[in-house]
């Protein structure tokens, strides 16, 4: 721990240029809360963290101890009178030689700047340091400007800024490492004469330039800088994100096709040879192995693909395992903790819900499989589907090894089909069929010869006085109607 220096998080403002009547720092970046960010960061640093709460305070809190349980301490800003109004809030917990203050919501900082913001402050041994990056478009106005003038320097807020841009081309960064006993001196000599009426932590850079002590300054790119105050400025982060989560696979060997439009969240981990199709999206707790196929339009959550698997094209995957080798798609369904066994095919608009199906097995054709059960080297024919509700509860059907089950079979459970059986093409099983048995459950075809030339009479001596009607798939007959 690094007890010369402490860390104070800005998060109680009200994100009114949000307009979604939450927090943002509750809005998730490739499934992290955007809060998330900072506070891990400053963790892996070991800098013990205060965080200033304010709207949706008891929201905020119970995230953050998600992630750090009783480790943070908590100051609170009962009104939002400006960024330094809120750092004097945390005025109880500062305890160490220096305080680094930053806002949650910078979700993109890495490590390095914040160490090179350390050195440098130490290096220069300033009252005061911050960080900077460089930036005239016009587009990105919610930034304070560091301007330079006559010698000194100082930050003027958006609303108060009347320069031009290209004088003043670097933006202030909103992270700042300020000495505790410069802070407890000069905080008090920040005053609201702005446009805000507002507080700023900014205001101290001006006054420490003014009485001629040392200021720090490091300069760091604007993407990484970024902070988030609209939804446009969320979507920007993201991407960027996105971006750095999929160039780290691709340097372990992973191929995305059209990345730029691939969803990726921060804990997926993907195998060496294996290549993601455009518009792929790949969410929190998916793990996929080495030399597979996910092929566009997929989407995984939180499932575990192993080795050299094919999903297919228009998947949803949730909550399953597929094993290795094993193909799945295109257009099926796989949810509720299915597990897909090793070279099994699950093939197109088939649905696999709550379902153990073993080694070698396939189901190739519109199939529903719910709470199923089902051996090795089965084989389920098209439009077979289990019957696992009776309207109460949800019950099994077992199929054991090398079972065929034949085509539009309506298996009712609780049912089992034993090894070896071979079930009939049209059946609605409702009893158990033993190993290696057939089951057969409909009518028996009758055949009448010459009756078809009958019926189409009968129809025609029908339609001379009455006129055929289809409602739906009901068919009625209406008497015709004549006027005079």
């Amino acid at each position: 721990m690094n007890k010369k220096l402490q860390a104070v998080i800005l998060a109680a403002g009200r994100s009114s240029r949000f307009k979604t009547g939450k927090s943002k720092l509750l809005e998730q970046i490739c499934s992290r809360e955007m809060i998330i960010y900072p506070t891990k960061l400053l963790e892996k640093l070991e800098i013990p963290t205060t965080i200033v709460v304010g709207y949706q305070k008891e929201q905020v809190v119970e995230v953050i101890k998600k992630y750090h349980k009783d480790s943070i301490n908590f100051a609170e800003q009962t009104e939002q009178l400006g960024t330094g109004h809120a750092l004097l809030c945390s005025k109880e917990f500062w305890e160490a030689d220096d305080i680094l203050v930053m806002n949650g919501d910078t979700p993109l900082i890495p490590e390095w700047i914040l160490k090179k913001l350390i050195e440098e402050h130490n290096k220069q041994d300033a009252e005061i340091s911050f960080i900077k990056a460089h930036n005239t478009d016009p587009s990105t106005g919610a930034y304070g400007r560091v301007v330079r003038s006559e010698g000194k320097i100082r930050i003027v807020e958006p609303k108060d800024f009347s320069g031009y841009i290209e004088d003043h081309p670097f933006i202030n960064s909103g992270i700042y490492i300020i000495k505790k006993n410069f802070l407890e001196k000069t905080i008090s000599q920040i005053n609201n004469n702005n446009n805000s009426n507002e507080f700023y932590i900014v205001d101290l850079i001006g006054l420490a330039s003014e009485k001629g002590l040392k200021i720090g300054i490091v300069q760091a790119p604007f993407d990484l800088m970024r902070g988030v105050n609209t939804l446009k400025e969320l979507w920007a982060a993201e991407h960027i994100k996105r971006s750095e989560l999929i160039k780290y696979w691709m340097e372990k060997g992973v191929r995305f096709n059209v990345a730029q439009n691939v969803h990726i969240d921060l804990d997926v981990e993907i195998g060496p040879g294996t290549t993601i199709g455009s518009s792929a999206q790949l969410f929190s707790g998916t793990r996929i192995g080495a030399n597979c196929e996910i092929n566009s339009f997929c989407s995984l959550i939180n499932c575990i693909v192993e080795d050299n698997v094919i999903i297919h094209t228009h998947c949803s995957l949730s909550n399953s395992v597929i094993k290795e080798g094993a193909q799945v798609g295109p257009f099926a369904f796989i949810k509720g903790n299915s597990v897909i066994g090793k070279n099994s095919h699950i093939g197109s608009f088939v649905e696999v819900k709550n379902s153990i199906i073993g080694e070698d097995s396939e189901a190739k054709h519109l199939n529903f499989l719910g709470d199923a059960e089902i051996g090795n080297k089965v084989t389920i024919g098209a439009g077979t589907i289990t019957c696992n509700n009776n309207g109460y509860e949800k019950l099994k059907t077992k199929i054991e090894d090398e079972a065929f089950i034949g085509s539009s079979n309506s298996l009712v459970a609780p049912v089992t089909i034993g090894k070896n059986a071979f079930t009939a093409a049209g059946s609605v099983i409702t009893e158990d069929v033993p190993e290696k048995a057939l089951g057969i459950a409909r009518s028996r075809q009758i055949n009448k010869p010459d009756y078809a030339p009958k019926i189409k009479e009968k129809i025609k001596h029908q339609s001379s006085d009455k006129k055929n009607l289809f409602i739906g798939a009901i068919k009625t007959t209406e008497s015709t109607q004549t006027t005079e």
